[in-house]
């Protein structure tokens, strides 16, 4: 059984999740319909820790990673920084899951026992998602020593 605070911060979650879900799509029917001009060509000034030490940062091609997972391209997404779908698959089964939690929630009659239960939220999560960033960082630039560049 879900504690009242930690019912309380899924809730607040997943009502900041549903704004930012309708503001995204917002943003892209506007890209995408032409009514809006959305480029970041020298708008995003070149990373300064790889200027300065030659290396990628841990946070190197997460913008890109953001765009081509906007245009579909997981894979790519992935390969530019793995970090970013992790992000958004667990945002996605966090929204799914407590949206039917409320569904069955509002449909149940007061004796019958709930099947579904949101994706809580838990440290272990944030952990793996630590490892992923340091892994990819550490691999980016091992490769980048044997020329292979991202």
């Amino acid at each position: 059984m879900k504690s009242l605070r930690e019912r309380s911060v899924n809730k607040t979650l997943y009502i900041l999740g549903l704004i930012f879900a309708l503001l995204l799509i917002t943003f892209l029917s506007l890209v995408h319909s032409g009514r809006l001009h959305f480029d970041l060509t020298g708008i995003i000034p070149p990373c300064l820790f790889h200027q300065v030490s030659g290396l990628y940062c841990p946070g190197c091609g997460g913008t890109r990673a953001v765009h081509a997972l906007l245009e579909g391209d997981l894979i790519a997404s992935f390969l530019y920084h793995p970090f970013v779908p992790y992000a958004a698959i667990l945002y996605a089964l966090f929204m799914l899951s407590h949206t039917v939690e409320w569904i069955t929630t509002q449909k149940k009659s007061s004796h019958e026992t709930r099947f579904t239960k949101g994706l809580s939220l838990k440290s272990s999560y944030l952990y793996a998602g630590i490892l992923l960033i340091l892994f990819q960082w550490m691999v980016k630039n091992l490769l980048a020593i044997f020329g292979i560049h991202f």
